[in-house]
């Protein structure tokens, strides 16, 4: 049966793992010296080894006959363990064994001591799908381990890991592949399989893997199935990819302000059934070299570009603005994101390529002006005047000394003392006070009768209080009435 050839060209060896020479040394070196740690954990992209360096791990501390810190694959326990007839190491797949039960099941294994083998290794991988109970459960055993278990942990989403998992394993950070290695590596392949593959095709093939050497492997080997020569036109036909003098027309077009010429590129693409959603990641892409062509020194940071495109971008780079670069990228981000969420790819798509030609919209700044001068405002207390109140009257302004030798009196000011006259004549003669009454004996004398009645004492101070309070009220001796005058002087 066909072996496809991420399969088939998996390392077997540490040396063999492309990219990632800070972790092969690091194991490398752990088991020369003996210092294996109980729990590994390995982070990083798809298709950067880690199940590979799993299982190259898992066969090197079992080996029987290791050479500096690699395995043999020559004894009967790496021939195994290649072939799955050792069960002592044991591959889960965390995405569907997910539960707390399959969890404790490998607990109870772990109990029990390997059978051929020296260490037992449990590689599990994806292990950030595991339920919040199979974590608890997993971090009871890597606790207190047993002396002969090794787990080894594999992860694509390392922010889902708990932290107390994370603190009980040696963690190792697997990087993205550079493309000049992604070429070396599928040129060995395409030679030892008898494949034709030019140098331009290994190039795009790197770039399309986007770092991750089994994707790589996986387009050589769809290009393989179509057979003969191995050419850069056969690889963008298999990718799904055209030649990329299409982005340099589509980004020309928005920037002359013709939306029309860019989607009728867009959909020529399309007729020959180019994806809408690749599409948009290589001109995000485009516009990223072209942001970057325009940095002085930017010649460096194009890696991955073909010798006559990286002409080309440093030729257009000069003269393309980089916010609109800038604008470019997130216009086409935000299409990806919507993409993403189930809608059509080619209208979002062509939705980012119109805003894109549209001028951006420049700042409105508002001029300053100066603040009008207002009116001097009233002191708070004259301007809400208070209610009136017959208890109290404001005071009079000052006059002048000349308005108070001469007043000015109003009609109603000379009629006041003729009708203050009329009043007192009709006024009705008033009732003599008790005082005045047991008084009359002693004749008009001031002093107190001797023969007041018993309480009148009490009485005449109450009226005599009374008095006082109404003469000195509002109105003054007017409102006290003839009593006023009469008060006796000791009261």
């Amino acid at each position: 049966m066909y072996q496809v050839l991420y399969r088939k060209w998996r390392s077997q060896t540490f040396d063999e793992v492309y990219g990632q020479p800070h972790v092969t040394a690091a194991l490398k070196n752990e088991l020369k010296t003996g210092r294996l740690a109980h729990a590994y954990l390995f982070t990083g992209s798809r298709g950067t080894g880690k199940t590979s360096c799993a299982k190259i791990l898992a066969k090197a501390v079992n080996c029987l006959h290791p050479v500096d810190g690699e395995p043999c694959n020559d004894c009967e326990i790496c021939r195994g363990i290649d072939s799955g007839a050792v069960t002592d190491v044991a591959e889960i797949d965390a995405a569907s064994n997910n539960g707390v039960d399959n969890i404790r099941d490998l607990r109870d294994e772990t109990a029990y001591t390997p059978s051929v083998c020296t260490y037992k290794v449990y590689i599990i991988d994806e292990v950030h799908m595991l339920s919040t109970p199979a974590f608890n459960a997993l971090l009871k055993i890597m606790e207190e381990p047993p002396s002969h278990v090794v787990f080894i942990l594999a992860t694509t989403e390392i922010h889902k890991v708990p932290a107390t998992i994370l603190s009980r394993c040696q963690r190792y950070d697997f990087g993205r592949i550079r493309p000049e290695d992604i070429a070396g590596r599928i040129r060995h392949v395409a030679e030892e399989e008898g494949l034709e593959l030019d140098d331009a095709a290994a190039q795009l093939i790197a770039r399309l893997a986007d770092g991750a050497l089994r994707d790589a492997l996986s387009i050589l080997d769809t290009c393989a199935g179509v057979g003969g020569a191995i050419d850069e036109a056969l690889v963008r036909r298999m990718a799904g990819v055209t030649d990329r003098s299409y982005l340099f027309a589509i980004s020309d077009a928005l920037a002359a302000g013709e939306p029309a010429a860019a989607l009728e590129q867009v959909a020529q693409l399309r007729q020959r059934s180019v994806d809408m959603k690749r599409l948009c990641e290589e001109l995000i892409a485009h516009y990223r070299n072209l942001m970057l062509a325009a940095l002085p020194g930017g010649k460096n940071l194009l890696a991955g570009v073909p010798p006559e495109e990286e002409a080309l971008y440093l030729e257009k780079g000069a003269s393309a603005p980089q916010a609109g670069s800038v604008r470019a990228i997130r216009q086409l981000g935000d299409a990806m994101e919507k993409m993403s969420r189930g809608t059509d790819p080619r209208i979002e798509l062509e939705l980012a390529l119109f805003a894109i030609s549209q001028p951006a919209a420049q700042p409105v700044s508002a001029p300053v002006q100066a603040a009008p001068q207002q009116a001097r405002q009233p002191a708070p207390f004259a301007a809400s005047p208070a209610a009136p109140n017959s208890a109290w009257q404001p005071a009079a302004p000052a006059q002048s000394a000349a308005q108070a030798q001469t007043p000015v009196q109003t009609p109603a000011q000379s009629e006041a003392p003729a009708q203050t006259a009329v009043a007192a004549q009709a006024e009705p003669a008033p009732e003599p006070l008790p005082w005045e009454a047991d008084g009359a004996a002693a004749g008009a004398s001031a002093q107190t009768p001797s023969g007041a009645p018993r309480g009148g004492k009490a009485r005449r101070f109450r009226s005599a209080s009374a008095l006082r309070t109404l003469a000195s009220g509002a109105g003054g001796a007017q409102k006290a009435g003839p009593h006023a005058a009469r008060l006796p002087q000791g009261l």
